[in-house]
């Protein structure tokens, strides 16, 4: 959200310089007081936070335009994928009146992650004013492993993201394995863990890792992580894990696993400032500010072995961990065209939902489903346990005594270093009966489409009457014609009253067509949902904050978000639903700024959160 800074020590002179033209009237103000309508050149330059960098850590890039406060499209960014990852993005915007001139500019912050080791060129930024393009000049930014040299008077509280602010040993994430030497398909658990010194309000991640070549399921997490205090390097830490998933190799050779990324809100106390008002204007100078931070995890190799081939069994389809198997019949005897329920469960740890139906050659006498499968899988023995289970539903179409084949399972012990199998017993179904010539359908459960429409027959019911000496002023359907005039003339009045309100009341009339408008930017949304990310995701938090504006009266060029949230709160939005609110904001801005190619959620699914948010919304604020 944009916010306007004025310098302090010219506060005082821009407050007169707005008022005495107002108090003295038109034409009569005093000479050479500063007026908004001074002219400015119209100009853009770029630079950075920090000229060198390290590897995973944080730098910002600003383009500042002065001579105008707002523009109409965002400034055009150069192609920089090949080095940094995109984190997010923000504006603020300045008034400076000196000698009775006024100069006016807005600045774009551009957060980004350094990725790769190099010195690399940042092209032009291309801005639009009007009808006019500004360039910038090029930059140059150092990526490298050893940590930035120290800027002069940089100490915590230094401006987001200034070298020396916080130092690589204050803030990390370390990545933890079950094992770094394992064979094909055999679970590695991976745990990743944030370390502090600094005091740390909240984090995000922002880059999952690649992790191409697994099969990964992830691994449930409190919402609270449980903290603990640990001594590295002679010095305490705060630490807590992050994330938890369990990664399995789908083929052998060396694997590595990419970085993830966390942006954390690091709290810091603001230097001690003889400036008398400096209290008065920026209250961060009191009760500390929140400063972004962005660390990385280092990447890892995990070697793969792959499966031996002695004693490999016939049966062996890939499971690398321990199973057990179970199978059975819902019925020991059933007639004919009855169904009956054959269930095979597996039980055991490692990959189970990779596990394919069991290939069973059941006898010609069976019509047979397809098989439903469920899972009841959690973590277990330092893996993933529990059970997957096959039903399948068979209706036997002819009497006698039927056998039902067994079913075979083997896998790979990875602790034990070596194949194991099991095996069911057959099972036998008693048909009693006649074979039905058509073969009709017999009682099946729901699962199982019908074989067959019933025949609906011909209602023969007695049919209603009515009498027929009914008087017509007695009938129901004469009043409601007789009415229908004064009705009409009623509801006329109301809508004229509504549409003069609508005319007179600017917050009435934002407030009614708030909805109406916000489904309108968001249906002209999914038509952008196959071009420019951008615009997509610039016209999906157009619509939510748009209705927010809208809502609370209040001008969303200038919309604080924290004081928005403040007003909403009161007027009845819970805080659920405004954190719902400004997250998904966060997310267009970051998807917004992106790079191409960067993966993105799917629109349709941006779409959907962003309606639930603003249908909560609506509701809540219309109580």
């Amino acid at each position: 959200m944009a916010t306007v800074t004025v310098l302090a020590r010219c506060a005082a002179a821009a407050m007169w310089s707005s008022f005495l033209p107002l108090w003295l009237g038109p034409g009569l103000a005093l000479p050479g007081a500063p007026t908004l309508a001074s002219a400015q050149e119209i100009g853009a330059r770029a630079y950075l936070n920090a000229s060198q960098v390290g590897v995973g850590r944080q730098f910002v890039l600003n383009v500042e335009v002065s001579g105008t406060q707002q523009l109409d499209s965002d400034p055009e960014l150069p192609e920089m994928e090949g080095f940094a990852g995109f984190l997010g993005a923000g504006t603020s915007t300045s008034i400076q009146i000196v000698g009775g001139r006024t100069s006016m500019a807005i600045t774009y912050q551009y957060r980004f992650q350094a990725l790769t080791e190099g010195t690399f060129e940042i092209g032009p930024v291309s801005v639009a004013v009007g009808d006019q393009t500004v360039r910038t000049e090029p930059l140059t930014l150092v990526i490298s492993d050893a940590p930035p040299p120290p800027a002069a008077g940089a100490a915590p509280g230094a401006e987001p993201g200034d070298a020396g602010a916080i130092a690589p040993e204050d803030l990390f994430v370390e990545t933890d394995l079950s094992a770094t030497r394992v064979f094909e398909n055999e679970p590695v658990t991976v745990e990743y863990r944030i370390f502090t010194r600094v005091p740390v309000e909240s984090y995000t991640i922002t880059t999952l890792p690649q992790a191409t070549g697994f099969w990964s399921e992830e691994l449930e997490q409190p919402s609270s992580p449980e903290t603990a205090q640990v001594i590295r390097g002679g010095s305490e830490y705060l630490t807590a894990t992050i994330r938890r998933t369990v990664l399995f190799p789908t083929g052998p050779g060396a694997r590595t696993l990419d970085p993830m990324s966390v942006e954390a809100q690091v709290r810091l106390r603001a230097p001690r400032t003889f400036d008398p008002f400096a209290d008065i204007f920026d209250l961060s100078s009191v009760r500390g500010r929140r400063l972004p931070v962005v660390v990385a995890s280092e990447p890892v190799t995990i070697e793969v072995l792959p499966l031996p081939s002695e004693g490999r069994p016939g049966s062996f389809a890939g499971h690398v961990g321990t199973l057990g198997l179970s199978a059975s019949l819902s019925e020991d005897a059933v007639a004919v065209n009855e169904a009956v329920t054959l269930r095979v469960e597996y039980s055991g740890t490692g990959n189970l939902r990779t596990i394919s139906p069991p290939e069973i050659d059941f006898p010609v006498e069976f019509e047979v489903f397809p098989p439903e499968a469920a899972d009841r899988i959690a973590e277990g023995g330092g893996s993933l346990a529990g059970t997957r289970t096959f039903e399948y539903v068979l209706i036997p179409r002819s009497p006698g005594e039927l056998a039902i084949p067994p079913v075979e399972v083997a896998w790979f012990d990875p602790a034990a270093g070596e194949y194991g199998s099991a095996r069911s017993q057959p099972l036998g179904l008693s048909v009693t009966g006649e074979a039905a010539a058509g073969g009709g359908a017999g009682t099946v459960p729901a699962a199982v489409e019908a074989l067959r429409d019933e025949i609906r027959f011909i209602h023969t019911g007695s049919p209603k009457l009515r009498r027929a000496d009914l008087s017509l002023f007695a009938t129901g359907a004469f009043w409601a014609i007789f009415l229908l005039p004064l009705a009409a003339a009623g509801g006329a009045l109301v809508l004229r009253r509504h549409r003069d309100r609508l005319e007179g009341d600017v917050a009435y009339a934002r407030v009614r067509r708030a909805n109406r408008m916000a489904k309108r930017r968001l249906a002209r949304a999914r038509g952008l949902a196959s071009g420019d990310p951008r615009d997509f995701y610039g016209e999906v938090a157009g619509a939510l904050q748009g209705l927010l504006a809208d809502k609370l009266n209040l001008a969303e060029a200038g919309l604080v978000r924290e004081e928005a949230g403040r007003i909403a709160a009161r007027r009845g939005a819970s805080g659920a639903t405004l954190e719902r609110l400004f997250a998904c904001l966060d997310d267009c801005d970051r998807q917004r700024f992106a790079p191409a190619g960067a993966e993105r959620e799917p629109p349709e699914r941006v779409l959907e959160r962003a309606a639930a948010i603003m249908g909560d919304l609506a509701r809540e604020l219309a109580k």
